[in-house]
Parts: C-alpha cells; sequence; structure tokens
C-alpha cells in the first residue's frame, strides 16, 4: 500500500468512526449551513489540513502526522440546550476516535496508525448553528 493510500484510508476510517457516533456525512457541498437539512443534523465534514513528514535519512521507515479539522454542525434553538450538545460531541469524538479504531479496514492487517489525539477545539455559533471544530492529528508509519 503507497502511503497516499494509507492517508485515504485513515480518513475513510475516520469518516466511518464518526459516523457509527451518529455523525451524518453527504457528497453534497453546503455553502451555507443553514440550508442543511434537518435530517442531516448532526452534519459532519472533515478537512484534510497537511501533514509533517519525518526526515529518516535512508533509515527505517519514517512516520508522518497527518491534520485533520473535523466539524460537527448542531442545531438547537435554546442557547443552554446548544452549549451541552458542543460539549458531549467534543468528549464523544474524542474517546471514538482511538489507534485501534482508526487501525481497521484495509488497515487492518499493517496496523500504520500508531498515534491519534484531538489537539483542540473549537466551538463557532451562528444563530441556531453551532460549530464543534475538532483539530485531530494522526500519527502513520510509512513504507
Amino acid at each position: 500500500m503507497a502511503n497516499v493510500d494509507t492517508v485515504k484510508a485513515i480518513t475513510d476510517n475516520l469518516e466511518v468512526v464518526l459516523r457509527g457516533e451518529g455523525i451524518k456525512f453527504s457528497r453534497k457541498v453546503y455553502e451555507d449551513e443553514k440550508s442543511i437539512p434537518a435530517s442531516l443534523i448532526p452534519f459532519g465534514r472533515i478537512f484534510y489540513r497537511g501533514e509533517s513528514f519525518e526526515h529518516t535519512n535512508g533509515q527505517k521507515p519514517g512516520y508522518v502526522e497527518i491534520e485533520y479539522l473535523a466539524s460537527v454542525v448542531l442545531r438547537e434553538k435554546d442557547a443552554a440546550d446548544l452549549i451541552r450538545r458542543q460539549q458531549e460531541w467534543v468528549h464523544r469524538i474524542r474517546e471514538a476516535l482511538t489507534v485501534d479504531a482508526l487501525n481497521t479496514g484495509e488497515l487492518a492487517a499493517s496496523k500504520y496508525v500508531s498515534r491519534v489525539d484531538t489537539t483542540g477545539v473549537d466551538m463557532e455559533r451562528r444563530d441556531t448553528l453551532a460549530f464543534v471544530n475538532c483539530k485531530i492529528t494522526v500519527r502513520y508509519r510509512e513504507l
């Protein structure tokens, strides 16, 4: 498996894990979040933010860290309920994203993923919509 295939598999596994938590995804792009149908809430998006490469100088395979932003869109009318939902999703995502959870599917045999960190969370609010933005770093072994 080429390194780019490993990255694709990790990205796919991120979505699978978050779907398992009840987050819905769509291939459709919503330019205005207010147009996201209620049936898709909580609505998830995964953004690939880049990679940091370890220099090995011809030694054993190195490690790469991939940065992702996993965003969850929530909708609540009551401000207190919205805050509680944000808090709930932060911890659900953090607890669900583990090394074992990402080393499934195409990565089950190789177990390339060696670390998963939720490195930070930002909240954003617009009207009745809230955005939980989790910064995630995944470390994997290069070929």
